[in-house]
Order: C-alpha cells, then structure tokens, then sequence
C-alpha cells in the first residue's frame, strides 16, 4: 500500500490519538478522510494540512459553555401532553428553571428568540428537535470576556 494512505490504525499512531479519539474528531470534526467500503482511509498530506491549517481558537469557540438537559422516555401520547406542560410552564414563568432544575438562577427567554425545529438520522436513532435559542446575555459576554 502507498505510504500517503493510511488505515484507521496507521491515522491514530500518525497524529498520536486513540481510535476513539479518532472516530469522535472523525464525526465532529472536518477531518480529511474518505470511508471505502467499511474502512476509513486517511492521506498523511492531506492530515499534516489539516492539523496545520487548524486554529484552536476557532475550535474552542465551539465548545459549550453551560449545558443542561433532561430527557423523558415513555409513550408517543403521553410525551406530547407533557410537551404541552413544558410549553405552559414557559408561558407562565420564562424563568428556565422550572423547566430544568440545574440551570443557573436567573436565565429567562427573552421577547426575540429564534425557534428551530430539525430531524436527524444518526446511527441507530432518529431525532426530532424543538429548539428555542437566543443571543448570548450581555452579563454572561462580560463573564465570558473575562474567563478566556
């Protein structure tokens, strides 16, 4: 095999990471790759680009700063009527705790929000996705400014 292709295995041993390290930046990342069949095969040129063209600036600023979540199983129905509680908790009290008990006091949604609705295929699930999101609070830019 030419010496510019590499195999998964040979990919991690070059840029000095585990297969799962591999495969996370391999789904997160734009990592210069192609799958063949089922293997992964990597140009050493094109990964010696990559890592040099990187900014980690450019990949912190995709890092979460804060994240909560809570998820409910259970049947179709029954997830929709509590759905529907969720969006009257939100009228009533746009503090977001009383939707999510580890949030930070003090997070309310603002008038002008941004609502996103997307469906995914990933692996072995689907996903269908409610989001509400809005700017960052001029508070938390300040806080934020002053972390880095």
């Amino acid at each position: 095999m030419d010496d510019d292709i590499l195999t998964l295995e040979q990919a991690c041993t070059f840029l000095g990471v585990g297969e799962r390290t591999l495969l996370k930046m391999l789904n997160e990342e734009h990592i210069p790759a192609r799958k063949i069949g089922r293997e992964w095969r990597f140009s050493k040129s094109a990964l010696t680009n990559w890592v040099a063209s990187g900014d980690s600036y450019e990949y912190a600023k995709k890092e979460e700063l804060y994240e909560v979540f809570k998820d409910t199983n259970g049947n179709y129905e029954i997830l929709l009527e509590s759905i529907s509680e969720e969006i009257s908790n939100i009228r009533t009290n746009r503090n977001i705790s009383v939707l999510l008990n580890d949030v930070p006091p003090g997070i309310e949604i603002p008038d002008n929000i941004t609502f996103r609705v997307s469906y995914k295929q990933k692996r072995e699930l689907e996903k269908l996705d409610f989001k509400l999101f809005w700017p960052l609070r001029e508070d938390l830019k300040q806080i934020t400014k002053e972390n880095k």
